[in-house]
């Protein structure tokens, strides 16, 4: 995890009138019974517009009030538009379009979370997952990582790159786990960071997911970008991030706001080619290039 939208019917064919002539001398030939219009061929659902979006904010109702981007500040440093008035209306239109988003990285236990994390660093979870799924399977054990021979080990993760650091991270988490926490994964943000390879992103990800501890959000290459064009901060640190993060979203919504932005990110907001005609926000979205 680097750091899972929604026509128009063809118009039937108009009937022709018949132009009533005014001076008819003798009575014309009777036309044959015209055959009745076939049926048109239903036309495709149409493409949105460049200004039009599949889901506008309108018809999506949202309970929060919406503010226009023209009547909004800007951030002090950067000039960027301060959107966070807007936090509420977009944070409720995302979160029903991913309701209860659940991490796309397999694991079993607390640590195959903590390893398939550092691996997913700069990789995809579909190659992560990929690679795990004959790993976890050898090394069942933290002991197993902890005497796994580094050369093997490379070897066995080189596709999620990076892979001599995320084998040495991996291999020495283990071993400390093993020494300082009796084989168990710490539980708390300031164990998990003193963990090599270990920050906060991290660590958010194995207390959120491995054991149902909210303490912050992760925010990942998709959360720091998404952040930014969507005018929730004018921060580039990850934890400056987070914590302005932190100040619009409740705690309980935490985790879930990680997962959306970063499920939005993948799926419509690309970075390089972003799908603002299809994005349920753009209208709440001072960087949608429509």
């Amino acid at each position: 995890m680097t750091d899972s939208i929604k026509k128009t019917a063809a118009k039937p064919a108009s009937k022709t009138t018949m132009k009533s002539e005014t001076k008819i001398k003798s009575k014309p030939a009777a036309k044959p019974a015209a055959k009745p219009a076939a049926k048109p061929a239903a036309k495709p659902a149409a493409k949105p517009s460049k200004n039009q979006s599949i889901m506008p904010v309108s018809d999506l109702k949202t309970k929060s009030k919406t503010y226009p981007l023209s009547s909004l500040p800007v951030f002090p440093v950067s000039g960027l538009l301060d959107n966070r008035k807007n936090f509420n209306a977009i944070w409720e239109i995302l979160s029903g379009l991913y309701p209860k988003p659940e991490i796309e990285l397999d694991f079993k236990t607390p640590f195959e979370l903590l390893a398939a994390t550092i691996m997913s660093a700069q990789c995809t979870d579909v190659q992560v997952n990929a690679v795990t799924k004959t790993l976890f399977p050898k090394y069942q054990k933290i002991s197993d990582y902890a005497n796994a021979d580094p050369d093997v080990f490379e070897k066995e993760i080189y596709s999620t790159g990076f892979y001599r650091m995320k084998t040495k991270h991996i291999i020495e988490c283990a071993q400390i786990i093993i020494k300082n926490y009796n084989s168990n994964v710490p539980d708390t943000m300031e164990e998990l960071v003193k963990l090599p390879g270990v920050g906060r992103k991290t660590a958010n990800i194995v207390l959120a997911r491995g054991y149902g501890i909210i303490d912050g959000i992760a925010v990942d290459t998709h959360v720091k970008r998404l952040s930014n064009k969507l005018g929730f901060t004018e921060n580039d640190d990850p934890e400056k991030i987070e914590k302005d993060l932190m100040k619009l979203a409740k705690k309980e919504d935490y985790d879930d706001l990680s997962l959306t932005l970063i499920f939005h990110g993948r799926r419509v907001c690309n970075a390089q080619r972003p799908k603002c005609t299809v994005c349920a926000i753009w209208e709440l979205c001072p960087a949608a290039i429509l």
